[in-house]
């Protein structure tokens, strides 16, 4: 089962870059260095409307500004990646990564580019050089994408480690949760998966992906009125969801 890479999306740029709007006032005092960022983004918020044009041009902007700022390489392998450009973003990747070699949230933006393209040892090796930074104060998230990683090509022992590299300094870090369970219920080790699914449900709130997979593990433990519970909070708490259409889809099929 293919899952996408955690916490590492537009939403987590922003937080890194931190914040700018397109409504943003563009035309206050600035040096060159803080027009380079402040550009950089105004290209992350573009992406994140969808407006890759204007994306471009500000990152563009920003690169001229100040070639030699981490984070607007960043940014700019963000908005390469996005364009399909994997020339131009894995170049700016490097970049930062050679201008910040040991900045965790350029290690990971890289990590997560090599392993979509399916360079697997060195996405990894990122994630746990971002992950072992004392001075990293997310190192869940690393282990996690790491695991994550892993699990896309093929190598489930080692996301499974990850996995629980990323438990060992959260415990209660839903994302790692989810993917342990599923791992789980995907190795037919049910009992393990129901129990991180049950952990998940007592110490945050549900999601779709997790009562989805609640249902399929009661319903392979033969426990009926578990998988039962599961489907109708699915279906009441997350009714439009495609774990839920995929749920109505299996009711029609068995009945």
């Amino acid at each position: 089962m293919k899952l996408a890479l955690a916490a590492l999306g537009i939403g987590a740029m922003l937080a890194f870059a931190g914040c700018a709007t397109p409504e943003s006032d563009p035309d206050r005092p600035q040096s060159p260095e803080d027009a380079a960022a402040y550009n950089a983004r105004l290209a992350i918020a573009y992406m994140g409307q969808g407006n890759l044009a204007m994306a471009r041009e500000k990152v563009e902007k920003a690169l001229g500004q100040d070639p030699k700022n981490a984070l607007v390489h960043t940014a700019a392998g963000l908005v390469y990646d996005r364009l399909g450009d994997d020339r131009k973003a894995e170049s700016h990747y490097a970049t930062a990564l050679r201008l910040k070699p040991d900045d965790p949230e350029v290690l990971n933006y890289y990590g997560v580019f090599l392993c979509r393209k399916g360079q697997t040892k060195e996405g990894e090796k990122l994630f746990l050089k971002a992950a072992r930074n004392p001075v990293y104060r997310t190192p869940e998230v690393a282990y996690n994408n790491a695991g994550l990683c892993l699990r896309n090509n093929g190598q489930l022992d080692g996301a499974e480690k990850h996995f629980q590299q990323a438990l060992a300094i959260k415990p209660q870090f839903g994302d790692a949760l989810l993917q342990l369970a599923d791992l789980n219920f995907e190795r037919g080790r049910m009992a393990d998966a129901q129990a991180l699914v049950q952990r998940f449900l007592g110490g945050q709130p549900a999601s779709p992906q997790i009562l989805w997979l609640g249902v399929r593990v009661e319903r392979a433990l033969g426990n009926r009125a578990a998988a039962d519970a599961y489907a109708r909070r699915l279906k009441t708490e997350f009714p439009k969801t495609e774990q839920t259409r995929a749920l109505l889809d299996s009711e029609r099929q068995s009945g």
